[in-house]
């Protein structure tokens, strides 16, 4: 029996043949775990489970770094997969105990996101947090600066001290406006 093969599962095979098997195992284990999901609403005259609706609208398109990436057609279907990820991924787990799945993430077919870009943004994301942190402490240093420079019992800071002061605020500033 011949299977057809899309031009990029073509290409996945051509240029790594031990992705491309591994990504299959874990694409018919995706669909063979995601099918056993049940509906408890559902009666029992449904043509299709649940699960079996989920298996169909969704297909596996990497695994990096233990975090499965999956594609819907609809975002609703996104909903009902991260009500059931424990089972899946404990599925998954039982089925290929050799793959190291911790996680599931989600996207919805047409976008091109792709794992590293979602951890670009977390990047992304935590430096502003981290930039936020150090104006702030910033300023209350130059508070603290500005208070004690009013004082009349100032002590006189030496020269080469001063000089490394200005030199590590420096870098500070200069490294934090580069990233």
């Amino acid at each position: 029996m011949n299977d057809i093969m899309s031009s990029s599962d073509i290409m996945l095979k051509v240029t790594n043949f031990e992705a491309y098997k591994e990504n299959k195992e874990i694409s018919s284990v995706w669909k063979s775990v995601v099918s056993k999901v049940k509906n408890y609403n559902a009666s029992n005259d449904d043509e299709m489970t649940l699960g079996e609706k989920l298996a169909v609208n969704t297909r596996v398109i990497e695994l990096k770094n233990g975090v499965l990436l999956v594609e819907t057609d609809h975002p609703g279907w996104i909903q009902y997969l991260n009500f059931h990820k424990k089972f899946i991924i404990n599925g998954i787990k039982m089925a290929i105990p050799d793959v190291k799945i911790t996680s599931l993430a989600f996207r919805v077919a047409g976008s091109e996101i792709s794992l590293s870009e979602r951890y670009e943004d977390s990047v992304k994301k935590n430096r502003e947090i981290l930039e936020k942190k150090l104006d702030e402490q910033e300023k209350a240093a130059r508070k603290y600066v500005e208070k004690s420079g009013s004082q009349k019992n100032n002590v006189e800071i030496p020269a080469e001290i001063a000089a490394k002061f200005d030199s590590i605020i420096k870098n500070m500033l200069t490294n934090s406006e580069n990233k």
